[in-house]
């Protein structure tokens, strides 16, 4: 069994069996199934943040640009456009249809881009329109709306002033966050947009056709008022979520692709299923502000791989640097402005502080995780080293609130957090947001500057798996806006 394992700055796996001679076009008619491990609760592109979000969103929205099947950018409701420094002029094309068969025009992209720089929306990935004129100004509250640098001369151009360069700019308009928004179909929603199924317009590959929340599954069939260059080469895809392990439901074919536990990897190439992982994850440690800067760098130089890295499992690596390989992939800046291991000075740092204590004692602590059962050993490991060698003594607990912690890069109001950092592009600027930094740049620079007051530590590195049966033939995926784009999946029974 082959094991893809992509490491790149831009990740695209194109599998692809050629369908030979008499074998017809049956997988026009068939259905993928898809077992999900999260429930989406908001289907509103300007909103959808999780995997399976934005997976959807993908599949029943288009964007003025789009990705083909090997990566390039193409026209996607955009029938062609033109740069004239940093104005960009998109031409619409004439036939694109809501899937109520109402047309779409320029007005809908200015409405959806309107939409995701007003603070209220609370857009995740606000930070990747600052590029344009005066978003970042509206989305901070000091200008209004109607100042965003983007234009309408008519239902079918769309003029976008940049205010400065950017270099992924034709990539964000791929995204979920620039997919247009029918300003008449949402407000009739009355605030229900993207929360069920008659509340979502899609002008994508795929329409919604069921859309149950209890009993959860979401069944997306062909568009049939799509008349792009992206029509989908299967009949529907159905999103459920059954009690029954991923897994076993891939080897007996009830279920075609699914996100896998780096737990079950080795299964899973076992049983010859197809694995594409991707290194999009760093999980590290965050020191709170209740520490003096001496105890930051007492904490920081008692951390080292050698304690951990035997607990880990297949999926997880020692991180050396902040960055997953999508975004770093040849590790040049490997453990720039990390803190080199000292345990002598950690014991010399801690006495100090120890003597101006209560008790003179060091109190007892605790290190909040994620609760991901793969990295419960990694910091068992750590707090029994600290009590070992520092007699520091810290409860490990975990937690399912994973925005709370994420918080933690910013806030520093827990002493120890661990959790996982979401690479969801390779636009560095959208993971370096997680760090309240909003421009790009040179990565060890960045990276110094985050370790520098020692309260943050990358700790390693998870790869996210998606895993398909052998009826699937053809998939395109890209670790990004949900992985994948179901227009190109050809199954063949």
């Amino acid at each position: 069994m082959k094991f893809l394992k992509l490491a790149a700055i831009i990740l695209v796996v194109i599998l692809i069996v050629p369908c030979v001679s008499g074998c017809g076009e049956s997988h026009l008619d068939a259905t993928v199934y898809f077992e999900v491990n999260d429930i989406p609760v908001t289907l509103d592109p300007q909103v959808a943040s999780t995997d399976i979000e934005l997976m959807v969103v993908r599949n029943i929205y288009e964007g003025l640009l789009r990705k083909s099947e090997d990566g390039n950018i193409e026209n996607g409701v955009c029938q062609s456009y033109g740069v004239n420094g940093l104005t960009y002029t998109f031409n619409l094309r004439r036939d694109a249809k809501w899937s109520d068969g109402s047309p779409v025009s320029s007005y809908d992209f200015l409405y959806a881009f309107e939409r995701a720089v007003t603070p209220t929306t609370k857009a995740p990935f606000v930070h990747r329109l600052f590029s344009i004129e005066n978003a970042e100004a509206i989305y901070k509250g000091e200008k209004g709306v109607s100042a965003l640098g983007v234009e309408t001369p008519d239902e079918h151009t769309l003029v976008i002033t940049l205010c400065r360069e950017d270099r992924n700019f034709l990539n964000t308009l791929t995204t979920s966050i620039c997919m247009p928004c029918s300003e008449e179909f949402f407000k009739d929603t009355v605030g229900k947009y993207g929360l069920e199924r008659t509340a979502v317009l899609s002008n994508g590959s795929y329409y919604i056709g069921k859309w149950n929340t209890e009993d959860f599954g979401i069944r997306l069939y062909r568009n049939k008022e799509y008349n792009g260059a992206f029509s989908a080469q299967n009949n529907a895809v159905f999103f459920s979520q059954s009690e029954e392990e991923a897994i076993d439901l891939l080897c007996d074919e009830t279920a075609d692709i699914a996100f896998i536990d780096n737990s079950l990897i080795e299964r899973a190439q076992s049983e010859g299923l197809i694995t594409i992982s991707f290194q999009n994850i760093c999980w590290v440690m965050t020191v709170g502000d209740e520490f003096s800067p001496d105890l930051k760098n007492a904490f920081t130089s008692a951390v080292s791989p050698d304690v951990y890295e035997s607990e880990m499992i297949n999926g997880f690596t020692v991180a050396d640097t902040l960055y997953p390989s999508i975004l770093s992939p040849d590790h040049l800046i490997s453990r720039v402005g990390f803190t080199s291991y000292n345990i002598n000075r950690s014991k010399r740092l801690i006495s100090e502080a120890v003597k101006e204590m209560p008790n003179k004692r060091f109190p007892q602590t605790t290190i909040y995780y994620y609760g991901d059962e793969n990295v419960k050993p990694l910091v068992t490991a750590l707090a029994g080293h600290w009590q070992q060698n520092l007699s520091v003594f810290a409860n490990i607990e975990a937690s399912d609130n994973l925005s709370a912690l994420q918080n933690e890069l910013t806030n520093k109001t827990l002493p120890f957090a661990v959790f996982p950092i979401h690479c969801k592009t390779t636009d560095e600027k959208d993971y370096l947001a997680h760090f309240g930094i909003s421009e790009g740049g040179n990565l060890g620079d960045i990276q110094i500057k985050i370790l520098e007051n020692k309260d943050i530590i990358p700790l390693a590195f998870e790869e996210t798996n998606i895993v398909t049966n052998n009826l699937i033939k053809n998939i395109y995926t890209e670790c990004e806006n949900g992985y994948i784009d179901f227009s190109f999946v050809i199954k063949e029974e």
